[in-house]
């Protein structure tokens, strides 16, 4: 089979093409031909060498794939030869999906939903995850609150609003630049930032009053960034940090917190799913709104196999709006 592979830590030019022997499946494992895979920012993180997974050389790389099962290990219950199944991403050295076959434990597949194409069905669970457990098990948003979503367009800031919105809540959105800001709007979130056009502060001050951020998920991890909605934080509010677009690894405004009896989290899904019990309260919670047409993931533009550098520079340009996808 072939695989996306990197043997040294760099940028997307460090992937290639390797043939692997395909990994048979044990015990609880399953092994399925990759129909699709989608890429995450965390995929730029772990071959920069800047996530908290370290690589083991030569490593695979991916958490997202769908595909049809081929063989299961002899402890496996839940899925049979040709069943549909995708993947949930969950902490790993060992397990990667991009490539044209796949072997995860079968605690992190579940079966394709019925009213998803492929494409869709291997792009929502790490942004409805992740947004799952920060904002309900964290940051434990209810109808009402005022909830900060900087960078919204970035996928799981999609998921993050759509999941808040769903539970009522009042979604302040960020972005850049004038470019998403229209898009941003159509997407549902209530409020907007132009962040290289508006003080951040003053326009957070001007939307929350009194009221405050209830909760701030933010994946830009920067030092002045953060400064501008950690003093506006609710008295008991939260804010968790789950991503560093920001490249640098920031400091935080401590007396902001004491102040607000505030709560900041560095956060990772992968904390989360480990637990058995967690992990079927996060799928339950995302498949019965999958299954009623609440949830649905937005996918921006799809590559074939052999353009997978090039979807991962696309990704980099900043210009998706969406999932990126890769047909195998």
């Amino acid at each position: 089979m072939k695989a996306i592979r990197f043997h040294k830590i760099g940028g997307p030019e460090v992937l290639q093409f390797d043939n692997v022997d395909i990994q048979q499946p044990k015990n609880d494992e399953v092994l399925f031909k990759v129909e699709a895979f989608s890429l995450n920012q965390a995929d730029i993180l772990f071959i920069n060498g800047m996530h908290y997974t370290q690589p083991i050389f030569p490593s695979r790389i991916g958490s997202e794939a769908t595909g049809e099962v081929v063989e299961v290990g002899p402890n496996v219950t839940k899925f049979k030869k040709g069943d549909k199944v995708t993947s949930i991403p969950f902490y790993t050295q060992k397990y990667g999906v991009q490539g044209e076959y796949a072997t995860v434990p079968e605690m992190y597949l579940t079966k394709v939903p019925d009213n998803y194409e492929v494409e869709e069905a291997t792009s929502f669970w790490m942004q409805y995850l992740t947004a799952y457990y920060a904002l309900f098990k964290l940051g434990n948003v209810k109808k009402g609150d005022c909830v900060f979503i900087p960078a919204t367009s970035g996928t799981a800031g999609q998921g993050a609003l759509k999941l808040a919105k769903d539970a009522g809540a009042i979604v302040i959105g960020s972005t850049r630049t004038q470019a998403k800001k229209k898009f941003l709007y159509e997407l549902g979130t209530d409020h907007v930032i132009v962040t290289n056009e508006e003080n951040t502060n003053e326009k957070l001050k001007e939307i929350v009053r009194d009221q405050g951020i209830k909760f701030s998920f933010d994946p830009i991890g920067n030092t002045e960034f953060i400064k501008q909605y950690m003093p506006l934080l609710s008295f008991g509010g939260s804010a968790a940090i789950y991503g560093l677009l920001s490249g640098e690894f920031p400091t935080f405004p401590l007396l902001d917190l004491v102040r607000n009896n505030a709560t900041l989290y560095a956060y990772s899904l992968f904390n989360h799913v480990i637990d058995r019990k967690e992990l079927k309260e996060g799928t339950d919670y995302v498949l019965k709104r999958i299954k009623e047409g609440r949830l649905k993931p937005l996918v921006d533009k799809v590559f074939d196999f052999q353009d997978t550098v090039e979807a991962y520079q696309y990704m980099l340009s900043n210009k998706q709006k969406g999932k990126i996808v890769i047909k195998v």
